[in-house]
């Protein structure tokens, strides 16, 4: 089920209160104040979610699934100073809920299971193109943990401290995890320049 901005008069008042503010009001069942949240992080979340599942269309399903369950679950937020680390929480859990049934689904036998990646292993493309989406999919495949450490710290900049303190974990992990990250990072790369993108293995590159 999808989160739908809605729009409403009070949204212009809603827009100058600090945030913790606009939590309590939405915590009361204000629809314009958490409209207002959801402008303020709906870019943030989705950038986010896209380097987790590496996806574009389904991050955008996802940052909808995250404001749904955010704002079924705001009246138990407890410390509204806390709203943005709770919603990248969220958000982490969505992630690592979806990629966790895309794993299972490998399994099933569907016939269509290759449509996906059709468009990589089209002839000719360009080898720019074909690095980028190496980078991708390994990033795709890094553990979650240290996949969430390495698009907040690396990709979004963030410093170690927010990044901690978004993920609800100890600030001595978040460098551990971003080293142990990009380590696993490279060798998944590595691994997959070496058997060629998916649809290209094994003479999938026409001659």
């Amino acid at each position: 089920m999808a989160y739908r901005i809605e729009d409403t008069s009070s949204s212009g008042t809603n827009g100058s209160l600090d945030e913790p503010a606009l939590v309590q009001r939405a915590q009361r069942g204000d629809q314009a104040a958490f409209d207002t949240l959801f402008e303020r992080h709906e870019h943030r979340i989705a950038r986010y979610l896209k380097h987790m599942v590496g996806n574009d269309g389904v991050s955008c399903d996802l940052t909808q699934e995250t404001f749904f369950r955010a704002w079924q679950g705001l009246p138990g937020l407890r410390d509204p100073q806390r709203f943005a680390s709770w919603l990248y929480r969220i958000a982490t859990n969505v992630a690592h809920t979806y990629l966790e049934q895309a794993r299972r689904m490998q399994y099933v036998p569907w016939e269509d299971s290759h449509a996906e990646s059709s468009e990589l292993s089209a002839p000719r493309m360009e080898e720019h193109i074909e690095e980028r989406e190496l980078t991708q999919i390994a990033l795709a495949q890094v553990s979650p943990t240290y996949r969430s450490c390495l698009i907040l710290y690396v990709i979004e900049g963030l410093p170690q401290r927010k990044v901690a303190e978004l993920l609800g974990m100890k600030e001595s992990c978040v460098s551990k995890y971003v080293s142990r990250g990009k380590e696993e990072m490279r060798q998944i790369y590595q691994r997959l320049q070496s058997e060629g993108l998916p649809g290209r293995r094994r003479g999938g590159k026409g001659k």
